[in-house]
């Protein structure tokens, strides 16, 4: 007697599996196989950003320049991008504490640079959450305007080979070390405000420092234009935090 499949109603001989089994078997194989392979690139992926970022706390102590030529490639483009927002975010979380432990100290600060104290008022009168969203956004304004001025004098203007990713990825990595002493600053504002200001005037030294002989090691610049390169990058993104986004803001 004829056998049919009960799926499809092919004829099949004694002992035969349809064929459309077979496939549906290969099918359900194939999609397991792309889920795992998903699952265990995604582990992979998050494993090896937090390999490289303690990688590059390691080498951005030991060996500074050594760990900024390794990590300003347009592989660690990602990684630069997501260590500027920590940097950021974390920033907002200092500015928000010494505010709390020193009201007005901030706005002091300000003021010695020139800046609008009264524009900045606003920003000291909000809760936590507003604090840490504005200061973020100043932050990654200062970061992205002086990115994109590296990569315009330093490639456009000056006809260097580099690209916008390897910018990025410098700056984040010069960006590492700005975490770790926004951490130790964060600390110093429950001792006094004075040894606060000194770890941020120390944090600020090194991180400019870092981003010029990057700024180097990145574009193969002639070291007469890379002075330049560096000036106009930190005077348009200072000048664009300081002055142009509290105007718009606020």
């Amino acid at each position: 007697m004829a056998k049919f499949c009960t799926k499809c109603g092919k004829k099949l001989e004694d002992g035969e599996i349809c064929s459309c089994e077979k496939e549906k078997k290969t099918t359900e194989a194939k999609e397991v196989r792309s889920t795992t392979e998903r699952t265990t690139s995604s582990g992979t992926d998050f494993n090896w950003y937090v390999n490289s970022f303690i990688d590059i706390i390691k080498g951005i102590i030991v060996k500074p320049i050594d760990t900024i030529k390794k990590f300003s490639a347009e592989k660690y483009f990602t990684l630069g991008i997501i260590i500027i927002i920590l940097n950021a975010l974390l920033t907002g979380v200092m500015v928000y504490l010494v505010n709390e432990e020193a009201p007005g100290f901030i706005s002091m600060m300000l003021s010695l640079l020139g800046a609008d104290s009264f524009s900045f008022g606003a920003l000291f009168d909000v809760s936590f959450m507003k604090v840490l969203l504005y200061v973020a956004l100043f932050m990654l304004v200062g970061f992205g305007v002086s990115g994109l001025m590296i990569y315009v004098m330093a490639g456009p203007l000056f006809k260097t080979n580099i690209s916008i990713k390897r910018v990025f990825a410098l700056i984040g990595t010069c960006a590492t070390l700005t975490i770790l002493t926004t951490i130790v600053a964060i600390i110093a504002v429950y001792i006094s405000t004075k040894a606060f200001l000194v770890v941020l005037l120390l944090a600020g030294v090194l991180y400019l420092c870092h981003l010029y002989h990057g700024i180097q090691k990145i574009s193969n610049i002639d070291e007469n234009k890379q002075g330049y390169t560096f000036l106009v990058a930190v005077a348009v993104a200072t000048f664009a935090v300081v002055y142009v986004l509290p105007k718009i803001l606020f």
